[in-house]
């Protein structure tokens, strides 16, 4: 098992926005930690930052172990994308080299080239099994029976397009969780999920060892999966090492503390800049009084240096805008309902 540090992160957008500075968190070895914010605030990109994808303005950044990172929208691809393309984009370079080697020499050795391409073609055939890629299709077989009830070589030429966007998400799923990857960073794995498969998720990840760091809006997998949470929120990041279950208490307390900093910082402030403007009275007509106004001053630049408060994060401001009258039809009627489980 490996795990993640990350300290004194910053990260700007190109227009200059500051998404997060001095930022830091850790996942430790084994551990499932849920990193959770609002909309915006940079949960994808602090996952990309640690897989690489993004560069930092400053800070450090450490994986230890091999690292498997699933983007949010796994099936971005091409329409001529097939089962096993979309399987092999999650296996490692070195694979992908050997299968397209492979490929290569297939379409070579049908066309009148002899036996140079032959031999080419043998090549590249042992190219991809010391590459991993008998191996490979052996897990393959497994993640395309458990995801889709059949065996790699009855869909590995189907067109992903076929594919629901929760069947591809459980493949994928299955892909990285049968992976030799230690350490992972799964963006929103519940999303495009029915209730059977998020409850299926919640179990594998019970059953993981492997040192995951997630993102999810969920409330029920959170609370089902979560060691600890990571909140994003006011440009930093603070960690809360307990269950979703006593999280809303933790953040409501660090909210009252930050509020209560601020409060004695804003004392605080005026009462130096209250003998600022007594010294600078003074100081119109007594020179000794300059001496002291100086003092004051510098004082009041380390305050605000050494003191200054974090920042508390915006309240969000969510509201439904549903329009339209009434009609005097009913548009559905539901009664005695039940979902077994829930």
């Amino acid at each position: 098992m490996g795990y993640v540090d990350v300290a004194g992160l910053r990260f700007a957008l190109p227009g200059g926005r500051v998404l997060f500075d001095d930022l830091s968190l850790r996942v430790p070895s084994g551990s499932h930690v849920a990193l959770v914010g609002a909309n915006g605030v940079g949960k994808t990109t602090i996952l990309r930052l640690i897989a690489g994808q993004e560069r930092p303005q400053d800070g450090v950044i450490k994986v230890d172990g091999k690292l498997g990172y699933m983007p949010q929208f796994v099936g971005t691809f091409g329409a001529a994308t097939t089962v096993r393309d979309f399987l092999l984009s999650f296996a490692s370079p070195a694979l992908r080299q050997a299968d397209e080697s492979l490929r290569r020499s297939e379409g070579v050795v049908a066309g009148p080239h002899g036996q140079v391409a032959q031999l080419r073609y043998a090549d590249a055939i042992a190219a991809w099994g010391e590459a991993g890629g008998y191996d490979a299709e052996v897990l393959w077989t497994t993640c395309t029976t458990k995801a889709l009830g059949e065996p790699l070589e009855s869909v590995a030429d189907r067109r992903l397009t076929t594919l629901s966007g929760g069947e591809q998400k459980r493949l994928a799923l299955e892909a990285f969780f049968r992976s030799d990857a230690s350490v992972l960073l799964l963006d929103e794995p519940d999303n495009f999920l029915d209730i059977a498969g998020k409850r299926w998720l919640e179990q594998a990840m019970r059953e993981q060892r492997k040192t995951i760091l997630f993102v999810s809006h969920d409330r029920a997998m959170l609370a089902a999966t979560a060691d600890a949470m990571v909140t994003l929120e006011g440009r930093s990041a603070w960690t809360h090492n307990g269950p979703f279950l006593s999280y809303t208490a933790a953040r409501q307390r660090r909210l009252e503390k930050i509020e209560e900093e601020t409060r004695r910082y804003k004392e605080e402030h005026a009462r130096i800049m209250a003998q600022i403007n007594e010294f600078k009275r003074r100081a119109a007509y007594n020179d000794k009084f300059a001496t002291r106004l100086s003092s004051a001053r510098k004082k009041l630049a380390r305050h605000e240096d050494d003191n200054a408060p974090r920042e508390r994060p915006r309240d969000q401001q969510v509201r439904m805008n549903l329009r339209g009258g009434r009609t005097g039809k009913i548009a559905l009627r539901v009664e005695d309902l039940e979902i077994p489980g829930l």
